[in-house]
């Protein structure tokens, strides 16, 4: 990469028209996060996640050296694509650290902190970047042969990121919101210019990954599991107001059109077992174990007992199924809880 070519990626979000919308985006939906009070707080939680996805993935399409497509609803679900908020991780472990050896061990500490993480955490999110694996992302071998391949070049990216660093303080005159948004344009940059440091040698179709799903496979999942998600907080209202029955029926009647009923019968239990008042979950967990009974999976059957158990230690099956859940117990190796549940 030449020094023109880096300036080109410096510039990249402000040329982007799709870019800088969804800079601007998460910018104003942080601004709002800040001024919310207590919504602020799950508006944060909402919209962090989603901006590390969308970062990873400008940085992908750098990598290819192709436009990144502006973040859909997706990304604000806090299911799926995990591997994508891994950079929260090293975000938190820099800035913890950063003020651990400055408050302990004074300015000079802190510098040569700031000097090693930005020399690092570049490679860590290059190797995310290409593999999607956040274990490679933590393997020095994997680490050390990406700043091999990317020769000089990838030394424009530790540079990046020490603008993300020192731009806030360089800036400390400017107003609040005008820092704010110009210290985002350098986290941004940073993705662009460490996706585009990979690029010249091709480093992300020369490592071997897993083959991703197809774009439209991939998108109908991600309309599914937020169709999903919609059903449940239908029927969450519904439960809210006292009418557990009316909610559980609407989940049941989605999940009798469900295209894949044995995964979603899982995937609603698990959401409804985050409920704050989780007893809910445990009627669903009856219909739930009576259909996996009925399918002979003495396997899952026995989890889900488990499972609900934890939750309250006299769950019992429906009594139709009680026998067939101590013989799902039995043939499982789990005699305590066949005795337990013959004392029901």
């Amino acid at each position: 990469m030449s020094v023109v070519e880096y300036f080109r990626e410096l510039t990249f979000p402000a040329r982007s028209p799709a870019t800088m919308v969804s800079l601007l985006t998460f910018y104003l939906f942080g601004m709002l996060a800040f001024t919310a009070s207590l919504m602020g707080i799950w508006l944060a939680i909402v919209v962090a996640p989603a901006m590390f996805r969308y970062l990873v993935m400008l940085g992908q399409a750098r990598a290819r050296g192709i436009e990144a497509e502006p973040p859909g609803i997706e990304y604000f679900s806090l299911v799926g694509n995990l591997w994508t908020l891994f950079p929260a991780i090293p975000a938190y472990a820099v800035a913890q650290g950063w003020l651990f050896f400055t408050t302990s061990y004074g300015l000079v500490a802190g510098v040569l902190f700031g000097l090693v993480a930005a020399a690092t955490v570049p490679a860590m999110m290059a190797v995310l970047i290409i593999t999607r694996s956040p274990l490679q992302s933590l393997n020095p071998l994997a680490l050390w042969t990406l700043v091999r391949e990317c020769g000089r070049s990838y030394w424009y990216a530790p540079a990046t990121l020490g603008l993300v660093l020192i731009v806030p303080t360089l800036l400390s005159g400017l107003p609040n919101w005008l820092q704010s948004l110009l210290g985002l344009y350098v986290v941004f940059a940073f993705y662009a210019v460490t996706g585009a440091v990979t690029r010249h040698k091709k480093l992300i179709d020369k490592v071997y990954i897993d083959d991703p799903l197809e774009p439209d496979v991939e998108k109908q999942l991600s309309e599914l599991v937020a169709e999903r998600t919609s059903i449940l907080n239908h029927a969450y209202g519904f439960v809210s107001r006292g009418n557990r029955i009316g909610g559980l029926e609407h989940i049941y009647a989605w999940l009798r059109q469900d295209p894949d009923p044995d995964e979603a019968w899982s995937w609603f239990l698990q959401q409804m077992l985050e409920w704050e008042q989780d007893e809910h979950a445990l009627f669903f967990a009856q219909v739930y174990l009576s259909r996996l009974l009925g399918l002979d999976d003495a396997v899952k059957a026995t989890k889900v007992i488990l499972r609900c158990r934890l939750i309250n230690e006299r769950f019992r099956p429906l009594a139709e199924d009680l026998p067939a859940a101590i013989d799902a117990a039995g043939r499982c190796g789990n005699a305590d809880l066949a005795e337990a549940l013959k004392r029901l």
